[in-house]
């Protein structure tokens, strides 16, 4: 299982990815993630150009979320205190 670290840093890569297509898109990654799921954008499945830039994005929105879960999940576990004290003595160490 990754840590609380990891998954900050895996998100965070995420992000800047996710960054780059809301740039080019003009729109969120969440509400480009609903137009899809309620169909919203299926005319855009016709035009070969965007169909694959979608596919990449709404993957990498579904990692994502999948790791937002998960650090959700361990933050809810394991106090923030105790995390940053840890980080703290590893980064100092």
């Amino acid at each position: 299982m990754a840590t609380l670290t990891e998954l900050v840093r895996n998100m965070s890569r995420l992000e800047e990815k996710l960054g780059e297509f809301e740039s080019r898109f003009g729109i969120k990654s969440p509400e480009f993630y609903k137009a899809m799921m309620t169909g919203e954008l299926e005319d855009y499945d016709a035009l070969d150009e965007y169909r694959m830039e979608f596919v990449k994005w709404l993957a990498l929105y579904k990692t994502w979320l999948s790791l937002d879960e998960k650090y959700q999940q361990l933050i809810a576990r394991q106090p923030i205190a105790l995390h940053l004290k840890t980080n703290l003595a590893l980064t100092y160490a």
